[in-house]
């Protein structure tokens, strides 16, 4: 798209000149990039290509929602990268309900909850998405993981490599304490398991991902047997452990949500707990709707205050993306990355001609279930029926050369591991393509394993993201 743009002349030249640092070098590298190329690897008509850069560079306001799963590849960090650049090139920022949005969360005046000085020094740091990994031997720990406790989490079914975590989880030598709602594959492997409370039990103040108005959640109910909320757990533990050198460890919920929020910020003028707990919810102080329009004259949250298509960290070689403490080498190591955004072929899809693409012909992406959340309520029998059984979906013409009819009973695998599900046989997908939907429980499969069980922990190029969506399969008749 930046490619055609630049060549068709569609760009906001005042913008680019005001308002951002390299764009000659983000010009070079999409020359790179034609329609023509970039149909070959992608299988995107070039004529779509063409068309959808027009329609977006001379449509204003143009704005890009941007997800979660974009980055989930190797190259997913440099992708995204591409992706907020475009508004920049188009001066989408100058008009109200232009640009780019992932998360509003900034514009919430925050103060940061997290104690990382009350972490010792030396303490281990583990990124999740490599659990199997960490309590199955691979990481070099020493000593290794010998407890886990688990809380706002069903890490057996989120987490890659699925099968290394059931047999960590599985270990005799570990000792495992779940906080939960249900008895979730994960809390099947508890030693003990700690009844938790649910939002209708507890007083909570709440972000969005998507607007501008805090929300106050009243308890609707009080705690069931002898249900707790997360933080009176920790409250208790804390105590328990004679954690009594500071204040934090004994404030309640109430005192807690007061201190998140900076009070002072013109944008909570009027707002408070007592009048949230009145309405329910409350706006920000940030401008009218119709009138917010933060970046019509840059001011970005970056070293030069521009929108860096030249990025001036990945300029010094790495994004670097410091942990709490001294940890894991691979949690301090910066990710070599290039300073403007580049094409990083997937590791395994065979699009990209990866290694292993021969063998395992079929690149897989797990969209989230619309009748979950994430792995939350896939419990639920009114959630399951909406959700329908757990089917891979193929495209016609990928079904026919494996001899697969629709509804058959599938085995779709690698070397990590397999699933045995039904098959959709749709145009839905791509030629090439599997897509099967995640947050399943694993009695969801009649493998008795969840799709992670086929998913990689390797981490994508840029802030150790995951990579769920860069993985090759392949898939026969069961």
């Amino acid at each position: 798209m930046i490619h055609v743009m630049i060549e068709e002349g569609l760009l906001d030249r005042d913008y680019v000149d005001r308002y951002t640092i390299g764009f000659d070098e983000l010009a070079t590298r999409a020359g790179e990039f034609s329609p023509d190329r970039v149909e070959a690897i992608t299988g995107v008509p070039t004529a779509d290509i063409r068309k959808l850069a027009r329609e977006y560079a001379t449509s204003q306001p143009s704005a890009i929602r941007v997800g979660v799963a974009i980055e989930r590849s190797a190259g997913g960090g440099d992708a995204l990268r591409a992706i907020i650049s475009l508004p920049a090139l188009v001066g989408a920022w100058r008009h109200v309900g232009g640009g780019v949005m992932a998360s509003p969360s900034r514009a919430f005046p925050r103060k940061m909850l997290n104690r990382p000085d009350l972490i010792p020094p030396g303490t281990r740091v583990v990124n999740l998405l490599q659990l199997g990994r960490a309590l199955t031997g691979q990481l070099p720990l020493n000593p290794p993981i010998d407890a886990l406790f688990v809380y706002n989490c069903n890490p057996i079914i989120a987490c890659p490599e699925e099968a290394l975590v059931a047999d960590g989880l599985a270990r005799e030598d570990l000792f495992t304490v779940v906080s939960e709602q249900f008895l979730t594959d994960t809390a099947l492997f508890a030693d003990l398991v700690l009844p938790a409370a649910t939002q209708l039990e507890q007083i909570d103040l709440m972000f969005s991902w998507g607007h501008f108005y805090l929300t106050w959640n009243e308890p609707a109910i009080a705690p069931q047997g002898e249900a707790v909320s997360n933080t009176e757990l920790f409250r208790r533990l804390a105590a328990a452990f004679g954690f009594d050198d500071d204040p934090l460890f004994r404030r309640s919920d109430e005192e807690l949500i007061r201190q998140t929020l900076d009070w002072t910020s013109p944008a909570l003028s009027g707002i408070s707990i007592e009048g949230l707990r009145q309405t329910g919810y409350a706006r920000l102080n940030i401008g009218l709707p119709g009138e917010r329009a933060p970046h019509a004259n840059g001011d970005f949250l970056t070293t030069s205050g521009k929108c860096e298509f030249k990025s001036s960290l990945a300029g010094r070689g790495s994004f670097v993306v410091p942990p709490f403490r001294q940890g894991h080498p691979a949690d301090q190591a910066g990710t070599p990355v290039s300073d403007v955004p580049d094409y990083v072929p997937p590791r395994e899809s065979p699009l990209a001609g990866a290694r292993g693409a021969t063998r395992y012909p079929l690149s897989l992406i797990t969209p989230k279930s619309h009748a979950f959340l994430n792995s939350g309520y896939a419990n639920l029998a009114v959630q399951r029926h909406a959700a329908g059984p757990q089917c891979a979906m193929l495209h016609p013409d990928d079904a026919l050369a494996r001899g697969i009819g629709n509804g058959e009973t599938v085995t779709v695998f690698n070397d990590r591991g397999r699933m045995v599900c039904k098959a959709k046989v749709t145009t839905d997908v791509m030629p090439g393509l599997v897509a099967i939907p995640s947050g399943y429980w694993r009695n969801g499969s009649r493998s008795n394993t969840s799709v992670n069980v086929l998913a990689s922990a390797e981490h994508g190029n840029i802030g150790r993201s995951p990579t769920f969506s860069d993985v090759a399969v392949e898939v026969s008749l069961t």
